[in-house]
């Protein structure tokens, strides 16, 4: 079996970071380790972190802190055209720039793994992932060109569905359709079909992805994401999809840490649930959180735990006891 390096990026969020590893670590079967979180450095949160930190530390996990960084250090990469449109369209970068796009960048590069996969801190791992070693042959001479999804399936519903007109290819594992292809390029590709670049739960080359990222400017997986997007478009990489059948991780999305992209999501305080993580709690979630047929998944209510699952609180019980 292909082992996959896993690059998972965290702000703010230390207790949704907690689960992400927790069910990484138990249900990523090609996982390579050590397993690398950059996280954006908050003075408030970074109790929790060292807290999360001293959890995990008996696991290879290797923890980058974001560092601020004068815009001017990008050197000649300023000078890029398509740079210049980016600047002109995300201008935070000015204000803000660090050392994610360096730190990224060097985890990549000194890499020994062949294959990668981004990851943000509210991904959740609700059921085996396995990656047969049939889908990393199809990236075999057309690295920049391929890609595979694990938070994806066949049976989306609106708006995220396959078109019927789509030209999809199944291939069998075992006897059975474990996973299919897609051209991005497709007339009939829409909604999360369309999309040909994306941090959440999805396997690169990290060759490609390396080579990809090297040109580009971006600040955070924000700006990484949406530039990401267009700069794959214009430069043609990763125009073949590659996605599960059945999805096996997806995105809990409880709230939003940015205001960079208005994303689907509730509005859970990050703070209180800080406070929680502090104090011992964790979350309590069920596999059928996860709609299969969904793409979003997003929570109308929360439940959190202490030592005992079975005396478990909703958020309210919990906003009750900090209030």
């Amino acid at each position: 079996m292909k082992k996959v390096a896993v690059i998972i990026f965290t702000y703010k969020r230390a207790m949704l970071l907690h689960n992400c590893l927790e069910t990484l670590i138990q249900n990523f079967e090609n996982l390579d380790y050590p397993i690398h979180v950059i996280y954006h450095y908050d003075k408030k949160h970074e109790a929790s972190y060292i807290k999360l930190q001293d959890h995990f530390k008996h696991k290879d996990i290797i923890f980058y802190k974001r560092e601020n960084l004068n815009i001017y250090n990008l050197g000649f990469k300023l000078l890029r055209a398509l740079n210049l449109i980016w600047i002109l369209r995300w201008p935070v970068m000015l204000r803000k720039m660090n050392t994610f796009k360096f730190q990224l960048e060097e985890i990549l590069k000194y890499s020994k793994n062949k294959f990668v996969s981004l990851c943000p801190d509210d991904m959740i791992y609700f059921d085996k992932t396995e990656i047969d070693n049939s889908v990393f042959q199809k990236f075999e001479n057309k690295e920049d060109y391929f890609q595979y999804r694990y938070f994806t399936s066949n049976n989306f519903q609106k708006p995220h569905e396959l078109d019927k007109n789509l030209k999809i290819e199944y291939f069998k594992v075992d006897n059975n359709k474990n996973f299919f292809g897609w051209s991005f390029k497709d007339k009939k590709a829409f909604g999360v079909w369309k999309y040909r670049f994306t941090i959440e739960g999805t396997i690169y080359s990290t060759h490609s992805l390396l080579k990809f990222l090297k040109p580009m400017i971006y600040h955070n997986p924000i700006t990484l994401e949406a530039i990401g997007l267009w700069e794959s478009r214009i430069r043609n990489f990763f125009h073949n999809g590659l996605s599960s059948v059945r999805r096996t991780a997806a995105t809990y999305q409880i709230n939003n840490v940015q205001k960079l992209v208005n994303t689907p999501s509730a509005n859970f305080d990050v703070d209180l649930m800080m406070r929680a993580y502090m104090d011992g709690y964790k979350f309590l979630y069920d596999k059928s959180d996860f709609e299969l047929n969904e793409h979003d998944t997003t929570p109308k209510d929360l439940y959190f735990f202490k030592d005992d699952k079975s005396k478990s609180i909703n958020y309210q019980t919990l906003k009750d006891i900090y209030n």
